[in-house]
């Protein structure tokens, strides 16, 4: 009894040792479990993403239609949506629709005009070398004109019920946009270049004194930035901060709160275009034709890059891309985070005006001189495949011959190759990276050999006739 009540007493023993054994086991097998998912989840997680489709302009590019003005555009093209504004040495200025590829209208303006258009909300200025500026609205009537008494050196700006300019003598003139009537004027102490630019308040603009101003919408005087140049590019401003260039070699990036300078960087030559940004970087040009690249925050060069010639026209960013135009026939475009350049485009004749991206053309400016005739040129990226075989038709029967495929103007294209025999098709290799395809013919014939490129929105194809003979080639 005693023995049989000891034995049981153990495997009841044993049993409650065995249960917490097979818990363990289990959770153990629960936490591997979970372990691999967790792994095979975050595989996809941290897999690296496909890089979106680029946007804007894609080289390469060739013509695709022009619209032909009279006389030769001076230096900058304004955009506003589909349409675009232009003024000539002919003393006209054009309203182009870039969608149907015309003009809307043009107006005869002063034959001594010197300046290209400046776009405000309503209306559009232009002024001519006596000192008269003209009003217009974006229908092409002349809506008033005033003498200024002075030579007008700046472009205009417009911002609320204020249009803004400056002048040779030093004079920041503010007019009422809708009559012309002079509200204010505030006199610094050399010609005033650069365009004034409204912001939070306040008008910026650079000036010949070395010094750059800032005033209140009323006109006073609110601050004051010296640099160790004359101040002749437009101001950029981006959050906080105060960016522009000047004729002392250094590009300055100043706290527009405080005026308290954050960097300066030393260039190689004078800036006489603005800056522009893509959010990150700051985008310049110099007069020693080249093109920096710097890092917003520090000011740090990420890149430089030499461009055909010298350059007084706006930079244009188009996606992930800078596209310049200088004082030569060559357009060129660099990628804004390698400053690799992507490709550029030879007009033949020299450019005339700042390089403008309306999807899917890029426009430029040339001049024909014989004819005294601007020309607007649409460019557009070339989308194109050619096929190549290894070995020439015909051939016998088993022979290899490879077929290789060459694309442009596409994003990570995908390949498929397919081969036609009288009205039958057959893909022989389906849609892949691989732009290439190993035959080795089993019959006589004549073939077409074809391949098929796309890339998620653009298309094309390719074929080439291919004859198979039984007996061998001589």
């Amino acid at each position: 009894m005693i023995s049989a009540s000891n034995s049981y007493v153990k495997i009841e023993r044993g049993k409650k040792k065995a249960l917490p054994l097979l818990l363990l086991k289990r959770m153990r097998r629960l936490i591997v479990l979970t372990l691999i998912l967790f792994f095979l989840s975050s595989c996809s997680i941290f897999r690296e993403k496909p890089r979106p489709y680029p946007s804007g302009v894609f080289f390469p590019i060739a013509r695709d239609g022009q619209v032909v003005y009279q006389g030769k555009v001076i230096d900058l093209v304004g955009r506003d949506g589909d349409r675009l504004y232009l003024s000539t040495n002919k003393g006209l200025v054009y309203c182009l629709d870039s969608v149907k590829r015309a003009i809307l209208w043009k107006s005869e303006v002063s034959p001594s005009l010197m300046s290209p258009p400046s776009l405000g909300v309503q209306n559009l200025y232009v002024y001519d070398e006596n000192g008269i500026l003209y009003c217009l609205s974006k229908e092409g009537r002349l809506l008033w004109k005033k003498e200024v008494g002075d030579k007008i050196t700046s472009r205009v700006a417009e911002a609320r019920d204020t249009a803004c300019f400056g002048t040779e003598k030093g004079i920041i003139l503010a007019l009422e946009p809708a009559s012309g009537r002079e509200l204010w004027r505030f006199q610094a102490q050399g010609a005033i270049r650069s365009t004034p630019v409204f912001t939070e308040g306040k008008i910026i603009f650079g000036c010949d004194d070395h010094e750059l101003y800032l005033l209140s919408e009323k006109g006073i005087l609110s601050g004051k930035i010296e640099v160790g140049g004359e101040i002749q590019a437009s101001p950029l401003v981006v959050e906080k901060y105060l960016y522009f260039g000047s004729d002392d070699h250094y590009f300055y990036c100043f706290n527009l709160k405080k005026l308290k300078r954050k960097w300066k960087v030393k260039t190689g030559g004078r800036i006489f275009t603005p800056a522009v940004t893509d959010g990150k970087r700051i985008l310049f040009l110099c007069w020693n034709n080249v093109l920096y690249c710097l890092n917003r925050r520090n000011g740090h060069i990420l890149w430089w890059g030499m461009i055909p010639s010298r350059s007084y026209y706006h930079l244009e960013v188009s996606g992930g891309r800078v596209v310049v135009s200088s004082l030569s026939s060559v357009v060129t475009g660099f990628d804004i985070e390698t400053g690799k350049k992507v490709g550029e485009f030879d007009a033949r004749q020299e450019l005339r005006s700042n390089p403008v991206w309306l999807n899917p053309y890029l426009l430029i400016n040339i001049y024909d001189d014989q004819k005294e005739e601007g020309r607007l040129l649409f460019l557009r990226k070339i989308i194109g495949v050619s096929l190549k075989p290894s070995k020439n038709s015909p051939q016998k029967v088993g022979e290899e011959i490879a077929f290789a495929a060459s694309a442009r103007g596409f994003y990570l294209p995908q390949y498929e190759f397919y081969l036609k025999k009288g009205d039958e098709e057959e893909i022989v290799q389906e849609r892949s990276e691989k732009e290439s395809w190993v035959w080795f013919p089993e019959k006589a014939g004549e073939y077409v050999i074809g391949v098929r490129v796309t890339d998620g929105k653009e298309s094309a194809s390719a074929e080439i006739p291919f004859k198979v003979e039984n007996d061998s080639i001589s």
